[in-house]
């Protein structure tokens, strides 16, 4: 793969750490609103409902703006551009702003009221009171009663849907991910050196870890590999599973119980212990960023990170500029004395909100929903995933192709597709060669929905939770790592779950527990 092309497939694969949100400025019709970079829409001249059946209907105007981290964005008026509006029918206009620019304007903007078409919520905001205040206030459209009319935006999984709920209502359109996608990626060539199998269960696991330190797996002599490398926030997450622990919170019998309330996921705590005392995890994790978290990967310094399952092609193919024999591996469940167990997620990277304000009408609702639903659908798939053929792709014995010179990440896939799409690409767009990473990452997404085990309060909402729930988490989060680095003992870290839940970690399970209720009482 040239480096063109390894470029093209880190967006395609790497997209769910890019640009994620879309929204639009309701600033009236008094011209095209301009981001950072001064991108504007263009009039699209073929009217359509859906692109083309050729009826007389007038674009409907789409004001966006969205998060782009890009180095720039496409010129106004581009191939791409004018071909999302003809085939959406809209007259799209597009503001963007780079991440953290977006987070800081988006609870200024629903303070405001000046809202756009369309306002995305970042996956992390969903519970912030200034976004479940902004809901209540009826703020938004419920989109629930009209999905039905929208056959590609039906076919996401109901579940994603009731995970961003609120109040037992569909308002969020999501961006959808796979339910089910943590992984454990590791040095396959290590393995194969050392005579090893992909481990099955916890202990396999473990002796892979203590292989990779002790026995040279990279046959170069010398004593600088380690087992597992891993950062503070994944600390308590990535091994619960394996022993039985919730996924965050379990229901029972209508009470709900904290994680780390239970001993299995005291039990895993001590199994993170047991990697860090015998050197088998980086000593250094408490203060490990992102970049050197996955360089200690791709440099041959450790053997196994914890991560989903969509960055492991990225992460090979960061490894193989350094040493290009170096091959990756993947799993997702360790079987343990629980059985197979591995924790879903919400499904889904953030999701749009509807303003009544900007969408006055049930028609004009419709016209928003309707962009997004075409931009599903096999055209829309096609255009998102793919580009513009002969000019971002062509096609090879029958299957699409990038086309390097196309720069299909820069001028595709960063400002339209990764902020544009909900259904994933490839859903509905046409399949290109796969590597065997991205084969593989399809088959342990489609295993996990076996074994998946959810968080019942995803949908609920406790107001001592949106008031002080990020403060006391802290608590737990610190209690923890110390517990792993051997700062204190089970006693002490025992206090500080107490600690935790009379700072407010009880009353909150105890409005789970009402909300939860609720919702089942209709």
């Amino acid at each position: 793969m040239n480096k063109g092309q390894r470029k093209m497939k880190q967006f395609m694969v790497g997209s769910i750490a890019l640009a994620m949100l879309v929204t639009g400025c309701s600033s009236g019709n008094d011209g095209p609103a301009t981001g950072t970079n001064g991108t504007n829409g263009t009039n699209a001249g073929n009217a359509s409902n859906g692109g083309n059946d050729g009826s007389s209907e007038a674009p409907f105007e789409m004001h966006l703006m969205y998060n782009f981290d890009g180095v720039e964005f496409p010129p106004a008026g581009n191939e791409v551009h004018r071909r999302i509006e003809e085939l959406t029918n809209t007259t799209l206009r597009i503001e963007q702003l780079p991440g953290s620019a977006f987070e800081e304007r988006l609870p200024v903007m629903l303070a405001s009221g000046d809202l756009p078409s369309a306002v995305p919520i970042p996956r992390r905001h969903q519970k912030l009171p200034y976004v479940v205040n902004a809901v209540n206030s009826g703020l938004f459209w419920e989109i629930g009663p009209y999905l039905d009319q929208f056959p590609n935006l039906m076919e996401i999984n109901p579940a994603i849907y009731e995970n961003i709920m609120y109040d037992g209502k569909t308002y969020g359109l999501p961006r959808v991910r796979p339910l089910a996608r943590r992984a454990f990626h590791y040095r396959a060539d290590w393995t194969e050196n050392l005579g090893l199998e992909e481990p099955k269960t916890i202990e396999e696991f473990y002796n892979m870890l203590v292989a990779f330190k002790n026995d040279d797996p990279d046959g170069n002599g010398q004593d600088d590999t380690n087992g597992m490398v891993m950062m503070q926030n994944q600390i308590g997450r990535y091994f619960t599973p394996f022993f039985g622990a919730p996924n965050q919170w379990e229901e029972r019998d209508g009470e709900f119980i904290r994680d780390a309330m239970t001993d299995e996921f005291l039990e895993a705590l001590k199994f993170e212990k047991r990697l860090y005392d015998e050197n088998l995890l980086n000593r250094d994790f408490a203060i490990m960023d992102r970049p050197e978290w996955t360089a200690a990967i791709e440099t041959g310094r450790a053997g196994a990170r914890n991560d989903v399952t969509g960055s492991a092609i990225v992460i090979q193919e960061g490894l193989q500029q350094n040493n290009p024999d170096g091959r990756i591996g993947m799993f997702s469940v360790l079987e343990g004395d629980h059985g197979k167990r591995v924790f879903a997620e919400g499904g889904h990277n953030g999701f749009y909100l509807f303003p009544i304000s900007s969408l006055p009408t049930e028609d004009d609702l419709l016209k928003a929903l309707r962009f997004f639903d075409t931009l599903a659908g096999e055209e829309g798939a096609n255009l998102l995933t793919w580009g513009i053929e002969g000019t971002h792709y062509e096609m090879v014995d029958g299957k699409p192709k990038y086309i390097e010179e196309g720069n299909y990440g820069e001028m595709v896939g960063s400002p339209y597709s990764a902020p544009l799409s909900t259904l994933p690409g490839a859903v509905k767009a046409m399949e290109g060669d796969k590597e065997e990473l991205e084969i593989r990452a399809a088959e342990v997404e489609l295993e996990n929905e076996e074994y998946m085990i959810s968080d019942p309060t995803m949908p609920l909402i406790s107001e001592t939770f949106l008031e002080s729930g990020a403060q006391i988490e802290t608590i737990l989060e610190d209690a923890h790592v110390k517990f792993v680095m051997g700062e204190i003992n089970e006693e002490q870290w025992r206090a500080q779950v107490e600690l935790w839940r009379t700072r407010g970690g009880d009353k909150i399970a105890a409005e789970y527990a009402e909300a939860f209720a609720q919702a089942n009482n209709g």
